[in-house]
């Protein structure tokens, strides 16, 4: 008897399309189906996305070391992991490689699986984007623009960063920049920002916040634009704006990894500590909001101790708990070095010239734990509040455990010793408009800015999602928010839950959308980790 057949659509093939179609390859041994898989996306590099695209700028790096980049091995024998592919051009395992880098090798795994496709598997893919989803007669259809598709008994939903409607400010600022031709950018796609950087040269250029993206946005902005360092000295060659000015709240850029594996190790959990935090997570997400956190927080405080103790620290359990009050009120708010001040003692502890600090050491843990956090949290279905209240205090402690290469912090710092970069700590009121751009108002220093970068990704808030097919499902009720600030709601294998509190027959949902049913899921790991093997166990079991 032939094996029964299904047909499935992801849209949407950035890593995480590539890591759904390497589950469904992994759990075909076996299954008594034959999948059709059609893969819709409109970007040039399928399985790179736009994030990381081999065609973007080589300033734009990675924040993870070659030695921490452990994806899970190809369901294709023989083809390499990341490392053996990258040693040529980067043979230090300390390097940060661009992300166009792993984007390449992103792009080459996916045409290694479809010329090794396991049997009962076949895909195709369709450079576009898809703006309609119906169910129609217990199967859906898929249009874009004129073109309809259909019909599939399953459709994945992995689109990545969807299309947001502007927040309040940006709208204000949009439409000030259209009415005054002024250049507002995103800082992505990289190339687009550099080409038009061309035009800045003796200009303000502000930025708007201070992460990841941001030091990005100064490496395109300096070396991108053709500047290089002598030594620990930034030499500009001419073509840079006047003036960068990255602001944010606080002014403070995030924390640097530690510099090598060495000076890592030393905030490795022990097994007993690990299986503590897991226990406790497990605890924290059947209890409410508020005593969920203190859950989480207390299980941080004796390895922190033990780690501080090994590491010359400072071993006190008071300041450690301290730490972690604050954290979970006002998280950051910790910090009250100037900018350079902090930069420099982050520096410093990143690289074992000094002894860490709880809340570096607190970080680094948060980190190590990320596997742990998604494996527990992806599996269970915690309450709007509690999901909400551990997101946040995920999302604050990114400034650690997503924290930025030690070299682009040292960039950072030599083009401010050059008058380059000025760090802002800025709020809106702060911020006014003006005929020449946009006035901003930092401590007793004003500065006039004629062009704006936004490096602030939106965040996967589902009523503020603008994307054509996200929005007509959630106008449907098929798609409904988590909570307040928060993504879609789903099952733990990416059912999507609709107005009833139903599950959705064939409908799945992947991704930052997904944000606070599923937690921390913009890294690069969590693309081929429990989710999708969740998901591709499920939808094979329907056929």
């Amino acid at each position: 008897m032939a094996p029964k057949g299904r047909k499935i659509a992801i849209v949407g093939c950035g890593p995480r399309g590539l890591g759904a179609l390497e589950a469904l390859a992994r759990h075909m041994d076996g299954a008594d189906v034959a999948v059709d898989v059609t893969v819709f996306d409109p970007w040039a590099w399928p399985a790179a996305g736009p994030n990381f695209s081999p065609d973007e700028p080589p300033e734009c790096l990675l924040n993870l070391p070659l030695r921490s980049i452990d994806l899970p091995a190809s369901p294709v024998p023989g083809f390499v992991d990341f490392g053996a592919w990258a040693q040529a051009d980067y043979p230090d395992a300390e390097a940060f490689p661009p992300r166009a880098r792993l984007g390449a090798y992103l792009h080459a795994r996916l045409e290694a699986l479809l010329d090794n496709l396991p049997q009962g598997l076949s895909v195709t893919l369709h450079p576009l984007r898809i703006t309609q989803a119906q169910q129609v007669d217990g199967a859906w259809r898929l249009r874009a623009d004129q073109a309809a598709f259909g019909p599939f008994d399953d459709v994945l939903l992995s689109l990545g960063q969807p299309q947001t409607e502007n927040d309040p400010q940006m709208q204000k600022w949009q439409a000030h920049a259209n009415a005054q031709g002024l250049d507002l950018m995103p800082a992505y796609p990289g190339k687009a920002l550099v080409d038009r950087a061309g035009r800045w040269a003796g200009q303000v250029v502000a930025v708007r916040g201070l992460g990841l993206s941001t030091l990005d946005v100064v490496r395109m902005l300096t070396i991108g634009l053709g500047g290089r360092f002598d030594g620990t000295s930034y030499v500009p060659s001419g073509r840079e704006p006047g003036l960068i000015a990255p602001f944010s709240l606080d002014g403070h850029a995030p924390a640097p990894k530690p510099a090598n594996a060495r000076i890592d190790a030393l905030f490795d959990p022990t097994e007993a500590e690990t299986a503590a935090f897991r226990a406790a997570l497990q605890d924290a997400l059947s209890a409410d909001a508020e005593t969920a956190l203190r859950i989480v927080a207390d299980a941080l405080v004796a390895p922190t101790l033990r780690v501080l103790g090994a590491t010359g620290g400072t071993a006190d359990q008071a300041v450690v708990a301290g730490w972690l009050a604050t954290e979970r009120s006002d998280h950051g708010s910790q910090e009250t070095r100037e900018t350079v001040d902090a930069i420099k003692g982050n520096l410093a502890e990143a690289e074992g010239q000094t002894p860490p600090s709880a809340g570096y050491v607190i970080g680094q843990l948060w980190r190590k734990w990320q596997p742990t956090l998604r494996a527990v949290f992806d599996s269970h279905a915690p309450g709007a509040e509690t999901a909400g209240a551990l997101a946040t205090f995920d999302e604050g402690l990114k400034r650690y455990s997503y924290g930025a290469p030690v070299g682009s912090l040292r960039h950072l710092l030599a083009v401010i010793d050059a008058g380059l970069v000025y760090p802002c700590a800025t709020d809106d009121p702060d911020i006014t408009l003006s005929d020449s751009g946009w006035h901003l108002q930092s401590g007793a220093r004003g500065i006039e800015a004629s062009v704006m970068v936004d490096s602030v990704l939106p965040p996967p808030v589902l009523d503020v999602i603008e994307e054509p097919l996200v929005a007509k499902l959630v106008e449907e009720g098929l798609l409904t928010m988590m909570g307040d600030g928060l993504g879609a709601r789903c099952a733990p294998d990416g059912a999507a839950i609709d107005r009833a509190g139903g599950r959705v027959d064939g409908l799945w949902i992947a991704g930052r959308l997904t944000s606070g049913s599923a937690i921390s899921s913009d890294s690069i790991h969590d693309c081929f980790g429990i989710p999708t093997r969740h998901w591709a166990r499920a939808v094979l079991r329907r056929g």
